[in-house]
């Protein structure tokens, strides 16, 4: 595990996330739904960062959290805050992107071909 240059949050590359799921840890996809059914890990759950506070499984106060987003600005805002309330929540280093780009599989709901979309809002990434 590494930790995140520009915030000092603690991360992940792809590969060592792989890992930690094949253990016990929790994958937490922070994207908007329409990002989500374009293209999404199997291995993650669809926590959008607006509805984040009312979603998180209580599960995760016993479990890691990967968070994870496009970019991982978002991301990176979600740690923080489960971090905050106690969650050993850690940063996907480099988001989905570096996901695909290490191998990491990704599906899209509806057996459509997965694709990476942008936010609807210019606020996120």
């Amino acid at each position: 595990m590494t930790s995140s240059a520009s915030s000092r949050l603690p991360s992940v590359e792809p590969d060592e996330a792989r890992d930690m799921l094949s253990g016990d840890a929790l994958m937490i996809d922070v994207r908007d739904a329409h990002e989500w059914a374009a293209g999404h890990s199997p291995h993650s759950v669809h926590v959008p960062l607006d509805s984040l506070s009312t979603s998180i499984p209580y599960t995760t106060h016993e479990r890691r959290v990967i968070v994870v987003s496009r970019s991982g600005r978002r991301a990176k805002q979600v740690v923080v805050r489960l971090r905050a309330a106690g969650i050993d929540a850690v940063l996907l280093d480099g988001g989905l992107r570096a996901w695909i780009r290490a191998g990491g599989e990704f599906v899209a709901d509806h057996g459509r071909t997965p694709h990476i979309v942008g936010p609807t809002h210019s606020r996120h990434a």
